[in-house]
C-alpha cells in the first residue's frame, strides 16, 4: 500500500517541481530588483557609488549558485517529465509543447549574460562615479530578462502543469 500512495505521488510532486522552482527564480528577481533600485536614490548616490563594488561582488558571488541551481531544476524537472512521462500522455493533454517551451525559456534565462556582465564587471572593478549609472543599465537589462524569458517559463511551467495532472 505504502509504495502505490508513493508511486502516485511522485508524478504530482515531480510536475510541481517546475512549477515551484521557476516562481523561486521570479521571486529571486523581482527581490532583486527591489533591493538593488535602493542604490539609485538620489539622496544615496555618493554613497551608493562607493559601496556598490564590493556589494556587487558580494551579490553575485552568493546570488548567482542560487540563480544556477533554480535554473538547472527547472530545466532538468522539465526535461524529467518530458522524458519519463507515459505513452502519449504529456502530447494527448496538450501540456509537452508547454514543458519544451518552460525548458527554452529557462535556458533564454542565460543569453542575457552578455548584455549585464560589462555592466556588473564594471561595477566589480570600481567605475567610481559611474557605479550608478552601471547599476541603472544592468537594472534595464535585469528587467527585461525578467519580464520575458523569466516570466514565460513560469506561465509555460504553470500551464503544462495543469494540463499534465488530472
Amino acid at each position: 500500500m505504502a509504495s502505490t500512495v508513493v508511486s502516485e505521488g511522485l508524478p504530482t510532486i515531480l510536475h510541481l517541481v517546475p512549477v515551484i522552482s521557476s516562481t523561486c527564480s521570479l521571486w529571486f528577481a523581482w527581490d532583486q530588483y527591489e533591493f538593488m533600485t535602493l542604490f539609485r536614490k538620489p539622496d544615496l548616490q555618493d554613497l551608493s557609488n562607493k559601496l556598490l563594488p564590493s556589494y556587487f561582488a558580494s551579490f553575485f558571488n552568493r546570488g548567482a549558485p542560487g540563480v544556477v541551481g533554480l535554473l538547472t531544476t527547472t530545466l532538468f524537472s522539465c526535461g524529467a517529465i518530458l522524458r519519463y512521462s507515459p505513452g502519449t500522455t504529456l502530447h494527448d493533454n496538450g501540456a509537452f509543447p508547454w514543458y519544451a517551451a518552460g525548458i527554452l525559456f529557462a535556458i533564454g534565462h542565460q543569453t542575457f549574460i552578455p548584455f549585464f556582465l560589462p555592466h556588473v564587471r564594471a561595477i566589480e572593478k570600481d567605475a567610481k562615479e559611474k557605479n550608478v549609472a552601471e547599476l541603472s543599465s544592468w537594472l534595464r537589462v535585469h528587467t527585461r530578462r525578467s519580464l520575458t524569458v523569466d516570466l514565460a517559463a513560469w506561465v509555460c511551467c504553470i500551464v503544462a502543469t495543469v494540463k499534465a495532472l488530472p
